[in-house]
């Protein structure tokens, strides 16, 4: 029984749309619009996806001075080596604008991609630099 009303349905059917519906709700980004997952080389081996929750983007929106609608994290295995990929949405280019701004007063130029309101930021250690030219050229090729 959920909140008063008996489901006819019995197991799985019923707990899968429950579990579906819940999700659908809860990926849900500011403004409806969700992050994928950047397509890397086939080399480039996903260990790790996750989709920041809509509280969370909005607290990174206000520390970071930009309007931001979505943002994921995707953690890679390349040869051996972690390179972790930061895809952020912002609601229009002059967010993009100010928040390419502020990242590049924190980080190297060369960890960052801006693809209009998209912003890609590399993450990983020195020795995954070569890498991390590998996959920003790549996302620029696209």
């Amino acid at each position: 029984m959920i909140r008063g009303i008996r489901l006819k349905c019995k197991g799985t059917p019923a707990i899968l749309l429950c579990l579906s519906v819940s999700l659908l709700y809860s990926n849900k980004a500011l403004g409806g619009e969700v992050a994928s997952m950047p397509s890397m080389p086939g080399h480039w081996i996903v260990t790790s996806d996750f989709l920041v929750p809509a509280e969370q983007v909005e607290s990174m929106s206000g520390k970071l001075g930009a309007g931001l609608s979505s943002v994921r994290n995707t953690v890679y295995d390349v040869n051996g080596k972690r390179v972790q990929v930061n895809v952020i949405i912002t609601p229009d280019t002059m967010n993009a604008e100010k928040l390419m701004i502020k990242l590049e007063s924190m980080k190297a130029k060369e960890a960052l991609l801006r693809k209009g309101r998209i912003i890609y930021e590399f993450v990983g250690k020195n020795d995954v630099l070569p890498l991390i030219a590998e996959g920003r050229n790549h996302l620029d090729s696209q």
